[in-house]
């Protein structure tokens, strides 16, 4: 069952929505560039000072499959409010801690609420928008703020350390408050769903959560300690177990968490495979880039984070167009245009480095950069959600989420390890690593072209949007 609440409680929802979708992405990079003036604060080793940033996306990935569930299960707007409430109040209890782990469990704690804000929010839409046009356009708007608020995070971060590194913590908090405060009146109220507790697969989620927490974990300790630590093929093994144990109470259980034949839907599947390997190519060549502008160039981290804006202004104002493109023309064509112009930035970026002047090289690279994130993110959204069922759009919309999450940590993980590794074979690790991204970028834009093919919507779906 779909609200129809009146345009401005509908437009009033979706800036809700929105702004909390923009925080959670957003907070995934802004601590970054505060990094040394925590360290310098707060004495953290460089071995546990990554941590500050890797809490916030363990807890993200790890908890956004049972984030979904949850919220189908015990109401989209509940779980979002409560979520919210525990991601504002972390936010706060962040500007005042005195030690690293503390600060690492703030941002645990606040990725752990990210991960149940994100999915109920994006079910929250679907619910208030019926299908066609409208629908489009507000995905398109949704999909626009997180991308945007990944990508500007790093400028807004830079901005906000001016002041102090504490503010990158708290800013968010004012905008959750008021998000709580409206929440209420405009978000569509929750089914009952008396059942719903009694069938909670309590087995699925105790294999799946700390499975997932595992592999994150690995993952993004290989990053900083290699692939030979303990702690990271632990990890893995670990989180290999696990989920396979998950896959078979799953395959077992009345009534799952993750019905395994959601697998099945390939538009669903495909959708969420696009999102895994664009995301992470994209993380590997943030990544790098950075430390280019800021070891060898020699740029501030506010100028560094900067480079990036302009990608988050094409996103910004360009995505809800071309979710419109995506729901009308399909999604497949789209989504391998967009990860080409990814794939042809990288190229460019490699072509140009130590050739001509930086400022032209950040230009040139996030011109089909920024445009081709602007067509791809919204695209692979409007394709995932495009044949789930209302009462299935929570745990889609995690199994989304987690895709982009768990595949930016895999794919940089990947990118630091052939970035370490080049000086070793006599290559540039710069131009190396973006070479990896590159031509990863050139296969991902392969497996979006040979995806399922899907129709627009027929004229009588925006008939019925109205």
């Amino acid at each position: 069952m779909t609200n129809s609440p009146s345009p401005r409680g509908a437009g009033l929802a979706l800036l809700l929505l929105c702004a909390a979708n923009f925080l959670d992405a957003m907070d995934v990079s802004t601590i970054g560039v505060a990094l040394p003036a925590i360290q310098t604060e707060l004495g953290m080793p460089a071995t546990s000072l990554q941590w500050a940033v890797s809490a916030y996306v363990l807890g993200y990935g790890g908890f956004l499959l049972l984030g979904g569930r949850v919220a189908d299960l015990f109401g989209h707007r509940r779980v979002f409010l409560w979520s919210l409430g525990i991601f504002a109040a972390a936010s706060i209890a962040g500007g005042f801690v005195d030690s690293g782990p503390t600060l690492i469990a703030a941002r645990l704690v606040k990725g752990i609420a990210a991960a149940f804000t994100a999915p109920a929010a994006l079910a929250l839409l679907l619910s208030v928008f019926g299908e066609g046009e409208k629908r489009a356009k507000a995905l398109g708007v949704f999909a626009s703020t997180g991308a945007t608020g990944f990508v500007l995070g790093m400028v807004l971060g830079g901005a906000a350390t001016i002041v102090s590194w504490r503010a990158t913590l708290v800013m968010g908090a004012p905008v959750a408050i008021l998000a709580l405060v409206i929440a209420p009146f405009v978000l569509p109220a929750d089914e009952r769903r008396g059942e719903g507790r009694k069938h909670f697969d309590w087995a699925g989620a105790l294999t799946i959560t700390p499975g997932l927490l595992l592999f994150v974990f690995g993952i993004t300790n290989a990053a900083a300690a290699g692939w030979n630590d303990f702690f990271t093929w632990g990890s893995l093994v670990a989180s290999a177990v696990l989920i396979a144990l998950f896959l078979i109470v799953e395959s077992r259980h009345a009534d799952p968490m993750v019905p395994l034949h959601i697998f099945r839907r390939a538009k669903l599947s495909h959708a969420n495979a696009i999102a895994a390997l664009f995301q992470g190519a994209y993380v590997g060549f943030q990544f790098i880039a950075t430390l280019y502008y800021q070891d060898v160039i020699g740029w501030s981290a506010f100028a560094t984070g900067f480079c990036f804006a302009f990608g988050g202004v094409c996103v910004m104002f360009l995505a809800p167009r071309f979710a419109t493109v995506a729901q009308n023309r399909g999604t497949t064509g789209l989504m391998a245009v967009g990860v080409g112009l990814q794939a042809m930035s990288y190229i460019l970026w490699v072509a140009l480095v130590g050739h001509i002047d930086p400022i032209i090289l950040v230009a040139l690279n996030q011109i089909p950069l920024g445009v081709g994130y602007a067509m791809t993110y919204p695209a692979i959204q409007v394709a995932a959600l495009s044949d789930v069922e209302e009462d299935k759009s929570g745990l889609a919309s995690g199994l989304l989420f987690a895709s982009f999450q768990i595949g930016g940590g895999i794919v940089l993980a990947a990118a630091s390890a052939i970035f370490a590794a080049a000086p070793h074979f006599g290559w540039d690790p710069y131009v190396g690593g973006i070479v990896f991204v590159a031509l990863l970028a050139i296969l991902i834009t392969l497996l979006a072209a040979v995806g399922p093919k899907s129709a627009g919507l027929r004229p009588q779906a925006y008939q019925a949007a109205e």
